[in-house]
């Protein structure tokens, strides 16, 4: 799978928080940085995703800008908006740091 393809699975799986889509788009390393400084892993992201759904169904990802390996996006999960900047490569998605009010 290309890194186009990897960074595409991943943002479907947070369109429709499906936790296997996602781990199945990241690296063994991967870091999900909150904004207040938890740090989330590969292991971690079914429970993660689990948190989001008792927010809302779904997360809507728009404005996605990619240049290089790197991505950012706004997002909106219920009334709460964001941005994530992303770090990717053939290998999956290793890094996004969140930043949302």
């Amino acid at each position: 799978m290309s890194a186009a393809d990897k960074l595409g699975g991943y943002a479907s799986g947070y369109s429709s928080l499906d936790a296997e889509t996602i781990a199945a788009n990241v690296t063994s390393d991967y870091q999900l940085l909150d904004k207040e400084g938890a740090i989330y892993g590969q292991n971690d992201l079914a429970g993660y995703i689990d948190e989001l759904k008792k927010i809302a169904d779904e997360m809507v990802i728009t404005h996605v800008m990619v240049d290089g390996n790197m991505a950012w996006c706004q997002w909106q999960l219920g009334d709460i908006i964001g941005a994530g900047l992303i770090t990717f490569g053939d290998e999956g998605v290793k890094r996004e740091q969140l930043f949302y009010r």
